[in-house]
């Protein structure tokens, strides 16, 4: 081969390489764009910089159906629609999105939390959120997601007045505690006393007296189990509870002192 045509071999084979590592360039390139993307829209985020982290996410999930991110940009749009921007609609929108485009998405339960969310606080639907817990609680096992989702139905169902169904999620929620929290027990036992049950309600009262003592549900359960006395007709058990609770909360003598006095005054009532 001649000097010549040697020279056109290899230029030839040049040019071959440079069309391959253009190609190969940007498709590089435009397979790191939508992540480079997000990475400045969190950036923008962090710096209170709403807007644009909102149309840098939105380039994302228009522009690149198939980026690894997009679940992501969703998400996140969503979380900016409820948080910063106040459009609850648009929110529920992006949520939905997220929800039914990427069910096995590690952020799709939060995704359904928020939903049933903005049906609860914000559009005042509070069928709607039972709805969703429900799902929810029909397909997770996670002790973890289990803990988040309880609370929020069993204060659904009590607020429906559903007093049963209350009952029975805050006994799954307790389960899942060695020592319930005390709010979660507070508010089981109060659930048993608004449904007439009041021996249970004694019971879970005395258990917050006796697991968070001189704490303020401490002092709540012990009123709260005076009432039960009061309600089974154990008058004078209430009266020596709430005269014990004078000398331990002195501070709060006045709450006190009307209970005693409406109960000694329905006792002189009974005599008449």
């Amino acid at each position: 081969m001649t000097r010549s045509g040697r020279t056109a071999v290899v230029k030839a084979a040049v040019a071959i390489l440079l069309i391959v590592a253009g190609v190969y360039y940007g498709i590089s390139c435009n397979r790191d764009r939508p992540e480079r993307l997000y990475a400045r829209a969190i950036d923008a985020a962090a710096g209170g910089n709403i807007e644009g982290a909102q149309h840098l996410y939105k380039i994302i999930v228009q522009r690149y159906p198939n980026s690894s991110v997009r679940k992501d940009a969703l998400y996140q749009l969503g979380v900016l629609e409820y948080l910063y921007l106040n459009d609850y609609t648009t929110a529920l929108e992006y949520f939905y999105d997220v929800v039914y485009t990427y069910p096995h998405y590690t952020h799709t339960f939060d995704a359904y939390m928020y939903i049933a969310q903005i049906y609860q606080e914000k559009q005042h639907l509070p069928q709607k959120a039972i709805e969703i817990y429900e799902k929810l609680l029909s397909t997770t096992n996670s002790t973890e997601e289990l803990r988040q989702l309880l609370p929020k139905l069993a204060f659904e169902y009590e607020r429906a007045g559903d007093l049963p169904k209350a009952i029975d999620i805050y006994e799954r929620l307790l389960k899942l505690y060695q020592t319930p929290p005390a709010g979660y027990l507070y508010e089981f036992a109060y659930v048993n006393y608004l449904a007439g049950h009041y021996n249970e309600a004694v019971r879970d009262f005395q258990k917050v007296a006796t697991l968070y003592p001189r704490s303020s549900y401490d002092f709540s359960a012990q009123l709260a189990t005076a009432d039960c006395y009061e309600e089974t007709g154990r008058s004078e058990e209430a009266l020596s509870l709430l005269n014990g609770l004078k000398s331990q909360y002195p501070t709060e003598t006045s709450i006190i002192s009307v209970k005693i006095d409406s109960i000694q005054q329905r006792i002189r009532n009974k005599k008449k």
